[in-house]
């Protein structure tokens, strides 16, 4: 009685299997083909692959090559031209070799015949229905068949969901909610996801019996027809006909934090597609595109942002106005400052991994603005001009006093050294003046190091 079961169980197995192929009743199915005879007492008389080579089990694969050049060399067509047979038992040879040769084949190979013995006899089939196995389209892992086959048909709908959302520079920095709106399976309002009607007469599943699985060893998966519960009812939902999700627009409100980095992404479990009451939904995977700005870059934790000053701002120095992600601050310009020069706002940058806890910086970048000679009035002209005469002059007479008359001088009083302000004290006329800055990134000539430090000795012998 129990044989009959089990014959009779895979018989309808092979039913199940088939539908799952697109196989009409009565057509071949390569894994079955010769599978069970009808007592389901035995296996195919096609041989085993170990019995084909004449070698044990537990041979090596030496010993698995050696037999088989044996074998080949002894039946191979082109000499044995005169018996039909040689090249079907060629063919046989050259087949077993090919999957007790490779290492990953015999090991699949070996359990589905120790697996297979738990089931029925085995007189020597499983080689034909591994044979056929691996000429199938599917795959050549047998787990990798069976789990494509057997897949429920609400799995298509368990794959995770992926959207982007798109956010301003401002939102990605300083964090923000929003909400977001996608199409996702969601369980059937109707039926509350059961597909059938609360009061539906319920039977047992006639495909795997009322067990809710599926065997075809040596492998077991779920029932498709019940996905695994066992019954099915007739009447089902007409709402959902049946699988228990509808498509519908859910929503989500996302709580994004400060400094977010375009391409994140972020994960909300349980959101994604609803599948069955019997198993968990999938999950939402949100990646953020942040929007470029108009007035700050990033990279990281750091911004950066230009301020526009005229030349004479940069020689004389003064004060600017400049945007910060908390509003705009007026910021000294310090005497001398090169174009690109760098000054940095510690702390006023981005929130670092996304916390409130700690920020990068901001940096300043001056951008010296300097007029055409189209844009100067007369007098700016003749002032220019006043002043292009007494920096010749200057240079002629070898003074190194006077007020940053030149670019070169306010450039080499202004660099920065392993992090730390150059502090230069010259004389402008009998008066002091202190010229202290950070030229971030700048590595001064030593032509110009040397003047620098000249300069220095200098003052710090007249003081």
């Amino acid at each position: 009685m129990r044989r009959l079961n089990w014959v009779l169980g895979h018989l309808q197995a092979r039913r199940t299997f088939d539908s799952a192929l697109g196989l009409r009743p009565g057509s071949q199915n390569p894994f079955f083909e010769r599978y069970i005879h009808a007592t389901g007492t035995s296996f195919s008389s096609a041989r085993n692959y170990y019995d084909v080579l004449g070698v044990s089990p537990k041979a090596t694969r030496e010993e698995i090559k050696k037999s088989f050049h044996e074998l080949a060399k002894k039946f191979h067509p082109d000499t044995n031209r005169d018996n039909p047979s040689a090249k079907r038992k060629f063919q046989e040879i050259r087949e077993a070799y090919e999957t007790l040769g490779n290492t990953e084949r015999r090991e699949e190979y070996d359990k589905l015949r120790y697996r297979s013995s738990d089931y029925v006899n085995n007189d020597g089939g499983d080689a034909e229905r591994f044979r056929r196995a691996y000429q199938s389209n599917f795959s050549d892992s047998f787990h990798k068949i069976f789990s494509e086959i057997f897949e429920d048909a609400t799995n298509q709908l368990s794959s995770d969901i992926r959207v982007e959302l798109s956010l301003s520079f401002s939102e990605a920095a300083k964090g923000c909610k929003k909400r977001l709106d996608f199409d996702a399976y969601v369980f059937c309002d109707s039926c509350d996801g059961l597909g059938h009607t609360l009061d539906a007469v319920r039977g047992a599943c006639p495909t795997c019996r009322g067990v809710g699985r599926v065997t075809i060893p040596p492998f077991t998966a779920p029932c498709h027809t019940c996905k695994g519960s066992g019954h099915i009812v007739k009447e089902y939902c007409k709402s959902c006909r049946g699988s228990g999700v509808v498509e519908a627009t859910k929503t989500v409100e996302v709580e994004i934090p400060g400094g977010v980095e375009s391409e994140a992404t972020v994960l909300i479990k349980g959101a994604g597609h609803a599948r069955s009451r019997t198993s968990q939904p999938g999950n939402l995977y949100i990646k953020f595109k942040v929007a470029n700005d108009s007035t700050f870059s990033r990279d990281g934790s750091d911004i950066y942002v230009d301020a526009n000053i005229s030349f004479t701002q940069a020689i004389l120095g003064g004060k600017v106005v400049v945007p910060t992600l908390s509003g705009k601050i007026e910021l000294d310009i310090p005497k001398g400052v090169q174009p690109g020069q760098l000054r940095a706002l510690r702390g006023k940058g981005l929130p670092k991994g996304g916390f409130f806890v700690d920020h990068g910086d901001q940096y300043v970048r001056f951008r010296v603005n300097f007029p055409t000679p189209s844009e100067l009035s007369e007098r700016q002209r003749a002032i220019l001009e006043e002043f292009a005469k007494e920096e010749i002059n200057s240079e002629l007479s070898g003074s190194t006093e006077g007020s940053c008359r030149r670019f070169s001088d306010a450039y080499m009083l202004l660099v920065e050294l392993d992090g730390s302000s150059v502090h230069t004290r010259f004389l402008d006329n009998g008066a002091a003046c202190d010229i202290v800055d950070q030229v971030n990134g700048m590595n001064p000539p030593p032509r110009q190091m040397k003047k620098l430090k000249a300069i220095s000795r200098r003052t710090t012998t007249q003081d």
